[in-house]
């Protein structure tokens, strides 16, 4: 596993989208289990891009929404389905959104 951590030996170069292309062969990488349920990967409590959000965590943040005196999106475009939803019940509900975004938002 200490292993793992070890990218001295390897090369990496910026891309355009300001993440690095690593070029070294990461196929003996070991992916540590959950310590908790000992079935699934490590991961942080953060839903990634392309995962699904848990049903509580829905749940919670409608509530909030509801409850919000106003909303604020910072640097999204409102894309993927569920954050698009969220801010469509604010403004149903009459709840002020701002939205600050580079580029394009829906």
């Amino acid at each position: 596993p200490g292993e793992n951590l070890n990218l001295a030996r390897g090369r990496a170069t910026l891309r355009p989208d300001g993440d690095a292309a690593l070029e070294r062969d990461f196929s003996d990488f070991n992916v540590p289990a959950c310590p908790h349920c000992k079935v699934g990967i490590l991961k942080p409590a953060v839903v990634f891009f392309g995962d699904s959000v848990p049903e509580p965590r829905k749940q919670e943040v409608q509530g909030l929404v509801s409850a919000a005196s106003g909303i604020l999106v910072a640097g999204s475009s409102l894309w993927t389905p569920l954050p698009f939803r969220l801010i469509d019940a604010a403004v149903k509900a009459s709840v002020p959104v701002a939205i600050l975004n580079v580029g394009p938002t829906r």
